[in-house]
């Protein structure tokens, strides 16, 4: 039975709450609060009307509303060192899973700046280029199973409401794990996912049991 694992990136292999306060504490370091202020404000605006996190968007806008003074923010946000936020079990779990199936990077983000990010952070290379950024996950199962071919997947991910939105639609088909890391940790969705660990560094041991995982008796 061929098995694949579908690894979020945001505050389940990368620790995005961190990153985002580092951003936020170099701009208002070198450019103080108003423009702190300013890049917070459009960044909401954006994720709200784009419905995903859209760096490249939000530098745009700031652009046209700052002018010069967004410049040192543009360095502050594409040059971040994401390899430093990576959490530090990920890659060891990417080579574990390996042993079992596939292990996939399926992330939600804009087509830039989040492949940028996750490459940086060393995750694509370690799922020899396995990744798949797209806007709504549940959205987008067709493309996944197309291009990621499996019998059963395992979905790992930080958003329990997006580990039930595809539990709706795939059902038996994936089984779903919700990494209680980042500011999503405490929400309890109405349908519970299939496993609940604290932190990406647990995932190879609750999946150790494959005769459970993939359903043989």
């Amino acid at each position: 039975m061929l098995l694949a694992f579908l690894l979020d990136a945001d505050n389940t292999l990368i620790d995005n709450d961190a990153a985002k306060a580092t951003i936020d504490e170099r701009i208002i370091g070198s450019l103080g609060d108003k423009v702190r202020s300013t890049f917070w404000r459009i960044y909401e605006e954006t994720r709200l009307e784009r419905g995903l996190v859209d760096y490249p968007t939000t530098l745009a806008r700031l652009h046209a509303e700052l002018r010069g003074l967004s410049d040192d923010v543009d360095a502050i946000v594409w040059e971040l060192p994401y390899e430093r936020f990576r959490y530090p079990a990920s890659l060891a779990v990417i080579a574990e899973l390996r042993r079992s199936g596939l292990p996939v990077v399926l992330s939600d983000g804009d087509d830039v700046y989040q492949p940028m990010k996750i490459a940086r952070a060393g995750i694509t290379a370690a799922v020899h280029g396995h990744v798949l950024v797209v806007r709504h996950k549940e959205e987008h199962l067709d493309e996944v199973a197309a291009r990621f071919p499996a019998d059963r997947y395992v979905l790992v991910d930080d958003k329990p409401a997006l580990l039930a939105a595809v539990k709706a639609r795939w059902h038996d088909r994936v089984v779903t794990v919700h990494v209680r890391q980042g500011h999503y940790a405490a929400e309890s969705p109405e349908t519970p996912p299939d496993v609940s660990l604290a932190s990406i560094a647990d995932v190879p041991r609750a999946l150790a049991d494959l005769t459970w995982l993939t359903g043989i008796r």
